[in-house]
């Protein structure tokens, strides 16, 4: 079994949602090969490098070569995607702008004590006095400010249906919903919140009270309290998090039409403490090695071995090795 330095918000959810996959990914002694990018995951990679690429050029007034986009690009695009993903992506990027998301982001940063962090990676332990253990966790939160009234905000960016050809609907509960095109017919509540939202002033940004992260969705819930852990807060405390998500009208051609729902909320400090306790007990199934805790311990034990063993048979470079490293999960 392969040592596991720290947790994840993907690693965390993979543990809960497939237990044979989290083992195969990060544990196996002969892991599978990377699965590869899609499509769909190619766009939100894209679009992340554009609008990073466009906000820290013009907040700094130059560009750090970090943050050039064809450096973001070619980190996070894979080869056999950036043909399509590059003009998918700056179509994406001018309904974002054309839709004031972009705009009202900018304002929202220009608020900022110290100068916005995009696009870092940062590892802590986090632990809470309840419990004896720290967990050690990884997050690489895609914007971090804080206010000048002492907010401090952990923003992301979502990037769903760009692909499907059904519409796709924004999540509940967004502060603000826009259309990103012109020329077609508007779209139910533009330029709206949504109907069950309260919007009140909280360290100078209009934030949700009516909802918590969590009750939007708990994958983006679980990702921004865990990035909020690494960068310093405490576990249960109410820092601002943001997600500004882009869906699809339904496939067209070219591309389809585009909307951008933007959630500005908090996590609750029940859903912290539940996301915590988690993690600790993955952590401690990771260090003990008990991965299969629905099974007896020994059954857990041969599992593992199992697994381990899986890949070895097919460890060359024939066009069946091949077809079973990229298809056999288990």
């Amino acid at each position: 079994m392969r040592e596991v330095r720290y947790l994840s918000p993907t690693s965390l959810k993979t543990f809960y949602e497939d237990r044979t996959e989290f083992y195969l990914r990060y544990l196996a002694e002969e892991r599978p090969p990377k699965i590869p990018q899609n499509q769909p995951m190619s766009i939100g990679a894209a679009f992340d490098a554009r609008v990073k690429s466009h906000l820290v050029k013009n907040l700094r007034g130059d560009v750090d070569p970090s943050f050039e986009f064809q450096t973001l690009f070619e980190n996070q695009v894979e080869p056999q995607n950036r043909d399509w993903a590059g003009p998918a992506s700056e179509y994406v990027f001018n309904a974002y702008v054309k839709s004031g998301a972009l705009a009202d982001l900018m304002i929202e940063l220009e608020q900022a004590v110290h100068e916005p962090r995009f696009e870092f990676t940062i590892e802590d332990r986090v632990s809470h006095a309840n419990f004896d253990m720290a967990v050690p966790f990884l997050g690489k939160p895609d914007v971090y400010f804080v206010t000048k009234e002492g907010g401090q905000c952990i923003y992301d960016w979502k990037v769903n249906g760009f692909c499907g050809k059904r519409p796709t609907s924004p999540s509940k509960g967004y502060v603000m919903v826009r259309d990103g095109y012109s020329g077609a017919k508007e779209s139910r509540g533009n330029g709206k919140a949504h109907k069950d939202a309260q919007i009140v002033v909280v360290d100078g940004l209009g934030v949700n009270i009516a909802h918590y992260l969590e009750d939007i969705s708990t994958d983006w819930a679980r990702q921004l309290a865990i990035y909020g852990w690494v960068l310093g807060e405490e576990i249960g405390s109410k820092f601002i998090v943001g997600i500004d998500q882009i869906v699809s009208k339904g496939l067209q051609e070219p591309w389809p039409l585009l909307r951008v729902a933007s959630f500005r909320n908090r996590i609750s400090e029940s859903y912290q403490h539940k996301v915590f306790e988690e993690a600790l007990a993955a952590w401690i199934a990771i260090q003990t090695g008990y991965i299969f805790d629905d099974l007896p311990r020994e059954e857990s034990d041969e599992r593992c071995k199992l697994l381990d063993d899986y890949h070895k048979a097919f460890e060359g470079d024939t066009p069946n090795d091949k077809w079973f490293k990229e298809t056999m999960r288990g």
